[in-house]
């Protein structure tokens, strides 16, 4: 299972550098990021492909609370905030450009 998630991440990879140039980064998170067999295969991945992987520590790969916090204090370190009165976002759109599915909020990240 690992080696045919690897060749479809290398795939993806391929594609996306004969579309849109090189990518800056391979970024891996939340609890399977916590796998040190799959950390393994990403730093190949990533290797391969040459760009950075960006992968929290481990400790902090292990719900989704821990990975909220790693992105806010990401986002502090290059001095973006947020006021206290954002609303809630059950659902956020990360391309500035995508159409949300039908029966979801059009809401999008502001970065």
């Amino acid at each position: 299972m690992l080696d045919s998630t690897a060749d479809r991440l290398s795939v993806g990879l391929r594609l996306f550098h004969e579309q849109f140039g090189p990518p800056r980064a391979l970024v891996a998170a939340g609890g399977v990021a916590a796998n040190q067999a799959i950390r393994g295969a990403l730093r190949d991945v990533a290797t391969r492909a040459q760009t950075t992987l960006i992968i929290p520590p481990p400790a902090l790969c292990t719900d989704n609370g821990a990975m909220i916090a790693w992105a806010g204090a990401e986002r502090l370190a290059v001095g973006l905030t947020d006021a206290m009165d954002a609303p809630p976002r059950a659902r956020w759109l990360l391309d500035e450009n995508a159409k949300a599915p039908a029966g979801f909020a059009n809401t999008r990240a502001a970065f």
